[in-house]
Formats: C-alpha cells, structure tokens, sequence
C-alpha cells in the first residue's frame, strides 16, 4: 500500500511541475503564439484616427501610378471595394454609394474619393472593378492593392470599409459607410463627417463598426 501511494504521489508531482513549466514558459511556443496574437491585433487595428494617414502609391485601373500625396491640400475619402461582395453590390445597386459621392462634393467639391480592392485572394475582383463602377455610374478612381499592403496598413477590415482624410492629411473617420447593414440606414457616416469637417467642427463619432464582407487578402 505504502508503494502504491508513493507512485501515485510521485506521479502527480511531475504532472504539476510539468504544468508549472508549461505555464512559465508559455507552452510548447514560449508563448510565440500569443507574442504573434497581440502583433496581429495591433496590425489589425491599422490607422489610427487623429494622427497622419499613411502614404502609399498604388496602380490605378489604366496601370498609372497614384498617391495620396496626389491629394495634398484635399479631403479624401477611401472606400474599400470588392465587386464580389454582396455588400458592396447592394450599396451601389441602391444608390448609397452615389448618395455618399454627391455629400461629399456638396461640402467639398474638390474632394476625392477614391475606391481600393485589396482583395487578391479573388484576382477575378480586380478584373470587374471598373465596369462595377462604370455601370453603377460611380465616377471615381479604383486603386488596386494587389498585394494587400495598403489594406493592412490602414486596417482595412470588410468591404465596404470607409476612412476620411482631412486636408490636412490627418485621419478623422474610419469605419462604416453609413448606420444600416440592411440598406435601411439613416445616418451616412461619411457624409456627416466631412460635414462636420466643414463646419470646422470635431469629427463624431471618429470610428464605427464596419460592416460587410471580409477584405479577401
């Protein structure tokens, strides 16, 4: 009896001090996996609003180059595409795109606004961005960011995905393009925010949820 208890406790001592061990050094990873989790959230988090947007230069639909540095002095908004994506074929179906356009050149009417599909795990997206704009009447420019650079730079998180730059190249909205997934939507977030802009007054609220189709890098 005496034996069998001292093997049983035994046992349970190199059961904790493994666990112990596992614990401190955060298991079989040495906590490599949650050290690359924390990286990952930060990186998804991207741009943040009140400070610079960063710069890029991305090919265009006619393979020009154009950067945001082409826009200095100007308003810009950024509206992540995807012609795949449902969302996004239902908000230029029911005219939320063309409505959002026209606001912002109501405020600002040298304004850009500009379309990005950084989805290049569905290269056939790229190949439809243009006549998804064209047949929509949505006249702006459609930037490609085939390798997903400038999406994750920015936090790009669904399509559409909405960020507004202030003149003087400061990020002051991210987020949804407006309050309603399901079209029914009666605050337009982007709208409101270059209106604020150009009633000199604080950007509210600076971030929304977005909403929509993952961004397919």
């Amino acid at each position: 009896m005496k034996t069998f208890l001292s093997i049983v406790l035994a046992g349970s001592l190199a059961v904790g001090m493994s666990s112990l061990s596992f614990a401190q050094d955060g298991g079989k990873d040495g906590g490599k996996g949650e050290r690359r989790a924390q990286r990952g959230d930060k990186a998804a988090a991207g741009a943040k609003v009140g400070e610079a947007a960063p710069g890029f230069t991305l090919k265009t639909a006619d393979g020009k180059d154009w950067s945001l540095s082409d826009a200095a002095g100007k308003v810009v908004v950024i509206e992540w595409v995807n012609p795949e994506c449902p969302v996004c074929e239902r908000v230029v179906k029911d005219g939320t795109v063309a409505a959002t356009l026209k606001g912002v050149k109501d405020q600002f009417p040298d304004a850009v606004y500009l379309a990005i599909n950084s989805s290049a795990a569905r290269p056939s997206s790229f190949d439809a961005t243009p006549d998804y704009l064209k047949n929509n009447k949505i006249d702006i420019p459609a930037l490609f960011d085939r390798d997903g650079a400038v999406g994750k730079q920015y936090g790009a998180r669904t399509t559409p995905h909405c960020f507004v730059i202030d003149a003087k190249g400061v990020l002051v909205y991210k987020g949804a393009i407006d309050n309603s997934q399901g079209g029914d939507g009666k605050t337009n977030y982007v709208v409101q925010a270059v209106t604020q802009l150009k009633k000199g007054e604080k950007v509210t609220p600076g971030e929304t949820k977005p909403f929509g189709c993952s961004v397919k890098y």
